[in-house]
């Protein structure tokens, strides 16, 4: 009831302005007509939204993709006087945006998203503007004491709703990484890097060379198409505009099956996409998640490999790669999002641990599909997993928003270890090195933490930098990481706010480490 009452004193703010500055354009009886046009308009409007919301998350994605162009499309041309200049402006762009997907991603991305995000976002904002304009002139006509009324209030109101959604919408456009996930992947037998990040946008570089080798899927047909008017976008400006394009991919995986390596991509996109590395060719588009994926995971299954995922829906999907069929889901009932996923061995069973939201990291056996276990409390939601062997036991560290990590025993649930860092954690992974395990934590903050998880004791940090150059490079900002390679060929990959992936060379680094330790 609270959220509906805010909407209702601004429209009846909005609407006595209109009658102030032009008198003829609301004409009522009193205060009364006036407050019941507002109370209808919004309350129907919000009602209406929500609604449309619930009913296009509970249908297949190529459904909901459809209806919401095709929906908002037909509210803004109704009100028109004739097809006009909008309606077939309108046209050819919904003709264009479904050609390029259909060369772009061919029948399978068809199936899962038929429409990339940014085309969605527009659809989007079209309805919370045409959905309180309709509202609007509903009400004018239904309720007693309405005079006459001109149709430009309606669409002060639409663009009031839509406006504050376009502004929102483009402060977290500009306040996005330029990369959320990275992830070791072989190719032709070398391991090389593979990064996720804005639009869906998917990439595979060799990091000992530093150039990129591939890239995969999208970074918003908007700008595509931007590209067809008669006067490019200059390139300088063009890597800018894709901050705008909706959507990042928030994770990546690698899937090794039998037959062959496939690598794995979901993010703000309802489906999860499957390449080949290797060739950059898209093999599947998992449809069936009814919100953003935020987390991948490999399960290792008997002579098979699986595909976990899991994300804002809550429950944790299991699909078979090959085939792109869903098997099964666990953890519906958990009325939290998932944030992380990774797969251990305790007592010789395999277990997927999730953390989720509420700050809560969850094992499941994925094949029985059953709850094994709980490990504590995080506040600000658990964002990040990593198992680790410690003195040849089997350890789970979780990273959370309020800055703590901490290493559990997944076979009794007890924690033997935390630090905090004073910074949210979104980035976790284990580094090896000359016989040593070191526990490699970063998020938003100076530098990675390394923490020595046998003797429960930080051992430093790398890359720590002044606090403004920081700011100024947002190379301290990061959301993913991994370790790849070994020797003198490993390489720790930070994936973040900066627009390049970033690399440190590990040996060196940690001799270095080890060198302040001795003369501090």
């Amino acid at each position: 009831m609270g959220r509906l009452v805010l909407p209702v004193v601004v429209t009846l703010l909005a609407l006595s302005a209109v009658r102030w500055a032009d008198p003829d354009a609301l004409r009522v009886d009193g205060f009364w007509p006036l407050a019941a046009v507002a109370l209808v308009t919004s309350v129907g409007a919000a009602v209406t939204l929500r609604l449309l919301r619930l009913v296009l998350t509970h249908v297949p994605p190529w459904i909901s993709g459809l209806l919401a162009t095709v929906v908002a499309f037909a509210l803004l041309t109704s009100f028109t006087d004739g097809p006009g200049l909008a309606a077939v402006v309108g046209g050819i762009v919904m003709a264009l945006v479904l050609l390029v997907s259909l060369l772009r991603g061919g029948g399978r991305a068809l199936r899962a998203e038929p429409f990339p995000p940014d085309v969605l976002g527009v659809a989007r904002l079209a309805a919370r503007f045409a959905v309180p304009l309709l509202w609007y002139l509903a009400a004018v006509e239904l309720v007693p004491g309405v005079q006459s009324a001109q149709r430009w209030p309606g669409a002060l109101l639409g663009g009031l709703v839509a406006g504050g959604t376009l502004v929102m919408g483009t402060a977290l456009a500009w306040t996005r990484p330029w990369h959320a996930s990275v992830t070791p992947v072989p190719v032709d037998g070398h391991l090389q890097v593979a990064y996720g990040g804005i639009g869906h946008l998917v990439g595979v570089g060799d990091p000992r060379a530093g150039r990129e080798l591939r890239v995969m899927g999208s970074a918003g047909v908007l700008v595509e198409l931007a590209g067809l008017l008669p006067s490019p976008i200059p390139d300088r400006i063009l890597p800018y505009l894709d901050r705008l394009t909706p959507g990042l991919v928030r994770a990546v995986c690698v899937v090794e099956t039998p037959q062959r390596v496939l690598l794995a991509s979901a993010g703000y996109g309802e489906a999860v996409h499957l390449w080949d590395p290797a060739t950059g060719e898209a093999v599947h588009a998992l449809a069936g998640h009814r919100g953003p994926v935020n987390a991948l995971c490999a399960v290792p299954a008997g002579d098979t490999v699986l595909l976990a995922s899991g994300g804002d829906d809550r429950g944790i999907r299991l699909w078979e790669p090959e085939t792109g069929r869903q098997l099964r889901a666990v953890g519906r009932e958990v009325r939290a999002s998932v944030r992380a996923l990774c797969t251990l061995s305790v007592d010789g069973q395999l277990l997927l641990a999730a953390g989720y939201a509420d700050g809560v990291v969850r094992l499941w056996d994925p094949v029985r599909l059953r709850l094994v276990g709980q490990l504590g409390v995080q506040r600000g939601g658990v964002n990040a997993l990593c198992a680790v062997t410690v003195d040849g036991a089997v350890r789970l560290a979780s990273a959370a928003g309020d800055g703590t990590v901490v290493l559990w025993d997944p076979a009794t649930g007890e924690g033997l270890g935390s630090y905090d860092d004073g910074a949210p954690r979104y980035a976790l992974c284990a580094v090896e090195m000359d016989g040593e395990v070191l526990l490699a934590a970063a998020g938003d903050g100076v530098g990675v933490t390394l923490w020595d998880p046998a003797r429960m004791a930080r051992r430093g940090s790398l890359g720590t930098g002044s606090v403004i150059s920081m700011l100024l490079d947002s190379t301290g900002w990061i959301r993913s990481m991994c370790q790849l390679g070994t020797g003198d060929d490993a390489f720790l990959m930070l994936a973040g706010y900066d627009r390049a992936v970033q690399q440190i060379r590990l040996r060196p680094a940690l001799r270095s480490l080890a060198e302040t330790e001795k003369n501090s």
